[in-house]
């Protein structure tokens, strides 16, 4: 080792940072060693420099000392343990270091370890070398690398299909990160991706070009598949994995650096991701500080306590990174942005002179047909709001491309007849971890995440007054708020039965992911675009003959028209992959699903209407909201790229420059905007961050947000009035689900560890198929509307709207229809235990895809259903014993085997008794105890207007207006007094899904602070329960803002005194100890002067009183405390109450059976025959 001796030497513990290249000002020469010597530079002879932080505290030397070429004696310590094997032979005797003047705050930015180069070789197929040369990524591996040397944070910005995806760790791999000969750098390399099949598509493909085995050096972890081997250097995740990690260790000891792909998605987990690693990064960098000094004072640490810098990489597929540069509370100082050049083909942007908003849908078909007749041969593809647009419009194109000569219609060229083509799925291929790959959580702008882009975008289209509509509740909504896929941290829930990675593993599954590949594996071109605004007419001729149009221009040929959405089953998804027949154009009428990662082949045109469907949630009133609005430019950038991904192309916007440059917002809203945030509150306080508004997010969600968060977990009894963490919140934090699914599941084992039933395993069973039909969408809407794709139309909004076509006849006929597939699995008391029993009998179905079509149900949503109820009750076994260490919050009943075992072999039409059913709908109660409505009693049909509305009007607990009970709810012809809701959707006006009925005394104990309390009526007197051994009295609830009064309800006494003085009363009275029921007639006064003020003047009364006091004897358990203590206690006090005969005959004896009554449980006191009812004085 050379040793500088300017200013001073420094041992090998020094706090060091490493070395930049300075030059001098105004000169290119390189400053000297001597120079830098002179400054506190250390050299090793690899050439490695690092500067001393502090080099004034060191042992001073004379000023005339020249830099020493001698190799002084260094000593060897752990922390040059990174310098390599050549340079520790160069390691002596040193002078040593005085760093105590060295403090926290000098250490900005924190010191890094000295690390000597580490190259790992990489031996890659021929095939993968000539295809990453091709990747713009790879030309800026360079700076990549330097950023990340240089920095703990940075954030990498490129466009779909620049590689940075699969290239990113591998130039980190190849750097050492993840290898063991460099223990700064030997943590592992963790990367996250928003959806499961993304982790297991791109771990695959860089094991593949690494020419690594997936499962060992590169592994993934989707929810519990996991495949990971001990010598593991890169981990593929989804970020609920890793959110789920930072709750077990903070400080993510395994890794040395994390990749959020993705971060442009703007997702919850992400997000909160982003936060909490902003802190490890902080915190890590103070331990290894802390570390170095602790070293340095001779103490030893174990190298699996050893801590280094966490490095962070944010990868984004758009320049929107304002939120994560901006102010310090995220960063301390902004990390760097590394921008990936584009590569893209160029694409003409055609604005409308005029913007319509009214009907944007008949402007889009007017687009398509003109681009059709007029310009050369490429793909279209139309982007509209949901999908019963989707097929709308594309059923209005098939019409128009079999009539004999397309032409441009003026008018309205919808036609009434005409059956929509059926999509070909006689393969049913189990693709649906394919299908997640395409279902965009968000745009890069325009974000919707799985909470906002249902399995079917437009379930509430209709509403009550359009031919009755079914209604739906919201797809994957709060189950999936924090999941590992993107939905939630709160899940960790194990795969589903069809095992992805062997679907990927099968020659056939890379080729079905073409479009996923493309992007991942940079063969899809980047998106930058060039503006123009001149009509069809004008480049025409900007189109090359060769490539220009059919052979016959007169008769330009038929449409192949294909729908793209969330909801379309994966095989018909990849249609739009297939090459069409000769003469053919495709169409492709897409959601936003469209926007980003999914790449269809040959577009040359997009149609873009500007418009798309979001659900919005008001944290105030619970409302939701499907609106239809306009999208960002960022989006609207997003949807013109897809024509320049494989050559020129042209994108023609239905709006105008002004309505783009005035109206559209830059970027939309990030999902935390936008969802309700209680999860996210109940996560940090698991992670004892209490002062949630301090938590450095991205985007702060708003302070009404958290402030109805924290309301709901009150109510929800997860915190404290003073927002501290109960047991039970504890134990909810350990659900990677929303709470009011964990409350709903922990009640109902709460409840049966406390009442036994011989049908516990099936009462469970029940409990986890009505979480997973109140987290998706109600499987029957399907069938109304497949009835109806012939009687779409349009209103004068813009949006599908069903019109009645039909007839009375027709429409008789359809509702009787509908009624009888409901009515065959209805439920009268829970539309979510109607739909846990249509579960049950499509999961004993020997055809499911056929019992769902005989039935009316839709079969994608009950297969998802299926696997998620399998997964929730995986979860549930996963999660007991370790629920905050409650043993009542564990389940001990049976395994899951056991629970399948009864939920395959009970499927009579009531498989629950009514205790059991009540138990269920009990459990519901407690996780949605703030949504409850009361009917509003009067005529069951309303007038709005000139409207009749044919539903049962209620009034919601938190709202002031009216909201409905859905006709087709299974719960609507008994129409209770009281019930809950999940959702609460406005459509033309508000309804309610997933309503369950629920009893009063239940809203008093689930809902107990929205509740307020009267004095007790004088009619009625307190009493000792002997069951429950508490002292209760009655009282008369009032539940929520509107003051409803409830019944009469039994409440333990609060005040101590009066607590004792009712215990004394029941104690004499027979109601602790049942002996003493025979011998009332021979005391000297009646026990119930006890309850009077007036008589605490006796002897007898006062002197009891004041002994039960002293003792705090206010229960049977509080007594047989104190008399195991001492069994004399309370014996001259008792004796008091006793005629004189009675004390010398009988009282021994009595007081014997006392204290054999006193060791005995409630039920031996009190046999079921001899059991009191208590019923008002």
């Amino acid at each position: 080792m050379e040793l500088c001796l300017g200013d001073g030497g420094g041992d090998s513990n020094a706090l060091v940072l490493p070395a930049k290249r300075n030059k001098r000002k105004g000169t290119n020469q390189v400053e000297s060693k001597k120079e830098k010597c002179q400054k506190g530079v250390l050299f090793s002879k690899a050439g490695f420099e690092a500067f001393v932080t502090d080099p004034h505290p060191f042992n001073k030397i004379d000023s005339d000392h020249t830099c020493s070429e001698s190799e002084p004696e260094v000593e060897k310590t752990q922390s040059w343990r990174d310098i390599g094997k050549n340079d520790q032979d160069h390691v002596k005797e040193m002078p040593k270091a005085n760093i105590s003047r060295v403090s926290k705050s000098s250490i900005s930015p924190a010191p890094r370890p000295l690390i000597s180069p580490t190259i790992v070789h990489v031996s890659r197929p021929e095939e993968v070398e000539n295809t990453r040369k091709d990747l713009p990524i790879i030309m800026m591996e360079q700076e990549v690398m330097e950023a990340v040397n240089d920095n703990s944070t940075v954030i990498i910005c490129g466009e779909t299909g620049c590689g940075k995806t699969t290239q990113v760790p591998q130039f980190l791999f190849e750097a050492g990160f993840g290898s063991s000969s460099s223990s700064a750098r030997s943590g592992i390399i963790g990367v996250t991706q928003p959806r499961r099949v993304a982790v297991l598509a791109t771990a695959k493909r860089v094991a593949y070009e690494l020419g690594l085995h997936l499962g060992k050096e590169v592994g993934f972890q989707v929810r519990y598949d996991k495949r990971i081997g001990e010598s593991c250097s890169i981990k593929f995740m989804t970020d609920g994995i890793l959110l789920r990690e930072l709750q077990n260790d903070f400080l993510l000891k395994r890794y040395s650096v994390i990749i959020l792909d993705e971060a442009h998605e703007r997702s919850l987990n992400t997000d909160i991701l982003i936060g909490m690693l902003s802190r490890v990064i902080r915190t890590r960098e103070e331990r290894y500080a802390e570390q170095q000094m602790e070293m340095h004072l001779g103490r030893t640490i174990s190298p699996d306590q050893r801590i280094f810098p966490l490095k962070l990489v944010l990868m984004s597929a758009t320049l929107r990174v304002e939120d994560f540069i901006s102010g310090k509370k995220l960063f301390h100082d902004p990390p760097p942005v590394i921008e990936v050049p584009t590569r893209q083909f160029p694409v003409s942007i055609h604005f409308s002179k005029r913007t319509k908003e009214k009907d944007y849908i008949e402007q889009a078909y007017k687009k398509v047909l003109a681009i059709h007749k007029r310009l050369p041969r490429g793909a279209i593809l139309v982007f509209v709001t949901g999908q019963r647009e989707v097929e709308y419009l594309c059923q209005k194109l098939r019409r128009a491309s079999k009539a004999p000569s397309i032409k441009t219609s003026k008018g309205d060229t919808r036609s009434d007849a005409s059956e929509v083509s059926e999509i070909n799925s006689a393969e049913e291929i189990d693709m649906k971890e394919i299908n997640e790959a395409f279902e965009v959580h968000g745009s890069s702008a325009g974000h919707q995440t799985d909470r906002f882009s249902s399995f079917d975008e437009d379930q509430y289209d209709i509403d009550e007054d359009e031919l009755d509509a079914s209604y739906d509740s919201e797809t994957g909504s709060e189950l999936e708020s924090f999941g590992d896929d993107g939905g939630s941290l709160f899940h960790d829930i194990p795969e589903s039965d069809s095992n992805v990675a062997e679907v990927l593993g099968e020659e056939g599954g890379i080729a079905s992911l073409k479009a996923a590949f493309e992007a991942l594996a940079g063969k899809t071109s980047l998106n930058s675009n060039s503006d123009a605004k001149e009509p069809i007419s004008d480049i025409v001729d900007s189109c090359t003959g060769k490539n220009s149009g059919f052979e016959d221009n007169n008769s330009p040929g038929t449409l192949h028209v294909l729908p793209l959405y969330a909801m379309l089953p994966a095989a018909a998804q990849l249609r739009v992959f297939e090459e069409v027949k000769e003469g053919e154009r495709l169409v492709v009428v897409a959601t936003n699903v469209a926007e980003t990662s999914l790449t269809i082949p040959g577009i040359k045109y997009v149609v873009d209407t500007g418009k798309e469907k979001v659900k919005n949630y008001n944290s105030s009133s619970g409302m939701e909201t499907y609106e239809v609005q306009w999208i960002s430019k960022a989006s609207a950038a997003q949807r013109a790229g897809r024509a320049g991904r494989t050559g020129p192309g042209h994108c023609y916007r239905l709006y105008s420059s002004a309505a783009y440059s005035n109206i559209f917002p830059d970027f939309s809203l990030a999902e935390i905007s936008k969802v309700p945030v209680d999860g996210v509150v109940l996560l940090m306080k698991s992670m004892n961050i209490d002062k949630v508004s301090n938590f450095p997010f991205p985007t702060p969600p708003d302070g009404a947000a958290l402030d109805e968060a924290e309301r709901c977990l009150k109510i929800l009894q997860a915190l404290d009035k003073d927002g501290r963490l109960t047991p039970l919140g504890r134990a909810m934090a350990h659900y990677p689900m929303s709470p009011r699914h964990s409350r709903m599941l922990l009640t109902v084992i709460q409840v049966l560890s406390k009442k036994k039933s011989s049908g516990a395993n099936l009462v469970l069973a029940y409990a986890v198929a009505a979480a997973a039909a109140l987290s998706l969408s109600n499987p029957f809407v399907r069938q109304f509307e497949d009835s109806h794709k012939e009687s779409h139309d349009l209103n004068e909004d813009g949006n599908i709207k069903v019109k009645d076509k039909l007839g009375k006849l027709g429409r008789k006929k359809l509702k009787e229809t509908v009624k009888m597939f409901r009515e065959k699995f209805s439920n009268p008391s829970s539309d979510a235990l109607s739909v846990a029993f249509a579960l049950q009998c499509y999961e004993l179905a020997e055809s499911p895809v056929e019992f769902c079509n005989a039935n009316g149900l839709h079969p994608k949503t009950m297969e998802e259903m299926s696997k998620l109820r399998k997964q929730l009750l995986q979860l549930v076994f996963n999660q007991s014993g370790v629920s905050g260490g409650e043993n009542d919050l564990s389940w001990t009943f049976g395994s899951r085997e056991d629970v399948e075992h009864v939920w395959r072999v009970s499927h009579s039409k009531n498989p629950l008794s009514l205790y059991e059913e009540e138990l269920l709908r009990q459990a519901i109660c407690a996780g949605w105890a703030d949504r409850v409505a009361k009917r509003i009693r009067g005529s069951s049909g309303s007038s709005e207007g000139d409207r009749k509305v044919h539903a049962v009007r209620y009034q919601a607990c938190m709202l002031k207006d009216t909201v409905f009970l859905h006709r087709w709810s299974s719960v609507s012809n008994s129409a209770p007094e009281y019930l809950v809701y999940s959702e609460l959707i406005q459509t033309r006006r508000p309804y309610m899904h997933g309503v369950t009925s629920v009893k009063t005394e239940w809203l008093v104990e689930y809902g107990r602070s929205l509740c307020t309390f009267s004095a007790p009526p004088m009619d009625t007197k307190p009493y000792y329960e002997p069951l429950t051994d508490r002292v209760l009295h009655y009282v008369i609830p009032a539940f929520g803002p509107h003051l409803w009064e409830l019944p009469l309800h039994t409440d333990p006494i609060e005040g101590y005194k009066d607590r004792v003085s009712v215990f004394a009363y029941g104690l004499l009275n027979g109601q602790v100890l049942p002996c003493l029921r025979s011998v009332l007639e021979s005391m000297a006064a009646p026990p119930a002067i006890v309850l009077r003020p007036e008589a605490a003047g006796q002897a007898r009364v006062g002197n009891l009183l004041a002994k039960l006091r002293m003792k705090k004897i206010d229960s049977c358990a509080m007594l047989r405390k104190v008399w195991k203590e001492n069994p004399s206690e309370l014996k001259t006090e008792i004796l008091d109450w006793f005629q004189e005969s009675f004390r010398c005959k009988y009282f021994e004896t009595l007081w014997s059976q006392m204290h054999i009554e006193v060791l005995l449980e409630p039920e031996e006191r009190f046999p079921k025959t001899s059991r009191r009812v208590k019923v008002k004085s």
